[in-house]
């Protein structure tokens, strides 16, 4: 027979794990969509791609030739369709900070960023802004996009190197 003060004990105890579920969900939700919304506030594309295509022109000086080469779903971890990443090659005279493009063994840069599919569209996600973290609870809560198609670019199809210039 259970003493009163063994159900105190369950009670609290259950108690305590609903707390706690309540807070995690909670916690979530807040990070999750404040992530968004400042995400949103930078910018919103019709594609991960043209996201980055946008984003590289704003960060480059004299371009010469930019080529998306990887645009794939991150699908590890909880992303999904709706979280993708990009990366570009890029080739141009500098950085919008003056700062030399490439290193001494390329003449390209090849940045890459993680994008988010929204309602109203894509949005930059920045990687300290724990994209699969977001990406996870944006399925949940029904903050993803609506699985518009989006052209793949896998350079793990291609026999060729990612970033090496086209002739002419």
């Amino acid at each position: 027979m259970f003493h009163p003060s063994k159900y105190l004990r369950v009670g609290l105890i259950a108690i305590f794990i609903f707390v706690a579920t309540f807070a995690c969900i909670f916690g979530s939700w807040y990070i999750t969509t404040s992530r968004i919304n400042s995400a949103r506030s930078k910018g919103v594309f019709p594609s991960p791609a043209e996201g980055m295509l946008t984003l590289v022109r704003s960060s480059y000086v004299g371009i010469q030739e930019i080529r998306v080469v990887h645009a794939v779903p991150e699908t590890a971890l909880g992303g999904g369709r709706h979280v993708w990443f990009v990366i570009v090659c890029v080739w141009a005279e500098s950085r919008a900070d003056g700062s030399a493009v490439g290193s001494p063994t390329h003449d390209f840069d090849a940045p890459g960023s993680y994008f988010v599919d929204t309602h109203e569209g894509w949005v930059l996600m920045p990687g300290d802004f724990s994209p699969l973290f977001v990406g996870f609870w944006m399925k949940i809560f029904g903050l993803a996009g609506d699985d518009r198609p989006q052209v793949i670019f896998d350079p793990s199809t291609q026999s060729t190197p990612m970033c090496v210039r086209q002739a002419g």
